[in-house]
């Protein structure tokens, strides 16, 4: 499951979708932020998230790595907190689940937006008492 996480934006970019992906690094960490349209997701990953995809609801997802020496990665906990600014300057949170796995943790948080807009995410990370900050757009036309 984490590998398929890590692999959602390329599968989105290989199927002509239009997902929006920010990384953020300090030292030997990473944070992975990926916002898509829900319906972009493959019947697969929606039944993996527990999500219906459904026109005007997004998903951003979150993975937090830590690289180690040999230049394995590996998915490691933390606590994550999301939000987004719509066009018009309303500021709103995006609740953020935990998923555990055998093969790693990483995060989820389901929103909803009005087409056509663009968002703004915030996403900021504290991973092993250190801070992860994101920002990025992702533009969602109207479905």
């Amino acid at each position: 499951m984490f590998y398929r996480l890590l692999l959602l934006p390329l599968a989105l970019a290989s199927a002509g979708m239009a997902s929006a992906a920010e990384v953020a690094k300090v030292g030997d960490l990473e944070m992975h932020s990926v916002a898509a349209a829900s319906t972009e997701l493959t019947p697969e990953a929606a039944k993996d998230y527990n999500i219906t995809p459904a026109a005007g609801r997004g998903l951003l997802t979150v993975t937090l790595i830590k690289k180690g020496r040999n230049g394995k990665a590996e998915s490691v906990p933390g606590q994550v907190y999301a939000g987004a600014v719509t066009q018009d300057n309303k500021l709103f949170t995006i609740p953020i689940r935990e998923i555990r796995q055998p093969d790693g943790v990483y995060y989820l948080g389901e929103y909803r937006v009005n087409t056509p807009d663009t968002l703004r995410f915030l996403v900021n990370a504290n991973v092993l008492g250190k801070p992860l900050k994101a920002e990025f757009s992702r533009t969602f036309n109207v479905q």
